[in-house]
């Protein structure tokens, strides 16, 4: 395959990944019957089932078992993975109940900021003096979004800790998977943290006694059609794109999200974010483009 084409895939994947899972939180918001730890369960069970299907039709394509070349002193790696992103989905879908859908999504892809101060503090990492002014942008639109959202009472600060909250857990899953993916095929990667992650999540579900059954016939269609178009389809893409380009480069065009979102949340939802949340959310959303500018988008 050649570079020009290579590229166009790579772009054409990435961006159907973005669109996909940019409707995570409208099917989180159709299948709201159900608990918290009960839609992570089925969004991630049935991701994990697709992917058994998928490495099931390559052995047969190729008989070779997707498990093949898979170094398994990396299972330590792949199960704080999959410990992440558990965590993730249960904080962020907490906060879809408790918060705008536009307030939500904006501060869980806060992810890099995250990284930037981390790095600094914890690995004494150069910073750019983009990256701290993009960092101080992103405290300055939360600062607005957090104010707007404690005018309107504690329910939606709550709901915007726990996205925050999520975005802190999805900095492990971005980071480990862009080192994984580097020595494991997608497909390999995908099906053991989908996995993984399914089992974290039944777990805790059943520990907190949350029922999987007993919901209307259309709370299982949304969440059937959330496992497999933001999940099997959005995040798969967009951890088979890490093996060719930076986490910096996806978690720019993952800023589309919020837009995507809220204009779906407008037009599906009948659901307008209050002018704080809009406003907070575009000066976070350039703090992050302003943070990763002098990163490289290729390794």
């Amino acid at each position: 395959m050649n570079s020009a084409s290579h590229r166009l895939r790579l772009y054409v994947g990435l961006s159907v990944g973005v669109f996909a899972v940019s409707f995570a939180a409208i099917f989180i918001r159709l299948a709201d019957e159900a608990p918290p730890l009960t839609i992570a369960s089925y969004r991630l069970g049935v991701g994990a089932l697709v992917m058994i299907l998928f490495a099931g039709l390559s052995w047969v394509k190729n008989r070779r078992s997707v498990f093949q070349g898979v170094n398994w002193d990396d299972l330590p790696l792949l199960g704080f993975s999959a410990l992440c992103l558990s965590i993730h989905f249960w904080t962020w879908i907490v906060s879809l109940n408790h918060t705008s859908v536009a307030s939500s999504v904006v501060l869980v892809t806060t992810n890099p900021l995250i990284v930037a101060v981390a790095s600094w503090l914890l690995w004494s990492e150069p910073v750019y003096r983009a990256t701290m002014f993009g960092v101080v942008l992103g405290i300055v639109g939360g600062g607005i979004l957090a104010v707007g959202d404690f005018a309107s009472g504690g329910r939606e600060l709550f709901g915007d800790a726990m996205a925050f909250l999520g975005a802190i857990a999805v900095v492990g899953y971005v980071m480990t998977g862009r080192k994984l993916r580097r020595r494991m095929p997608a497909l390999s990667y995908n099906l053991l943290v989908y996995s993984g992650t399914a089992m974290l999540l039944i777990l805790a579900a059943v520990i907190a006694g949350e029922p999987f059954t007993g919901f209307r016939t259309e709370t299982y269609l949304w969440l059937l059609v959330m496992a497999l178009i933001p999940q099997a389809i959005g995040h798969s893409l967009l951890n088979w794109s890490l093996g060719y380009v930076t986490a910096t480069a996806v978690t720019i065009a993952v800023m589309a999200e919020p837009v995507i979102a809220t204009a779906a949340a407008i037009s599906i939802l009948g659901e307008f974010p209050p002018p704080t949340s809009v406003l907070g959310g575009v000066v976070i959303l350039v703090g992050i483009y302003v943070a990763l500018r002098p990163r490289r988008l290729t390794p």
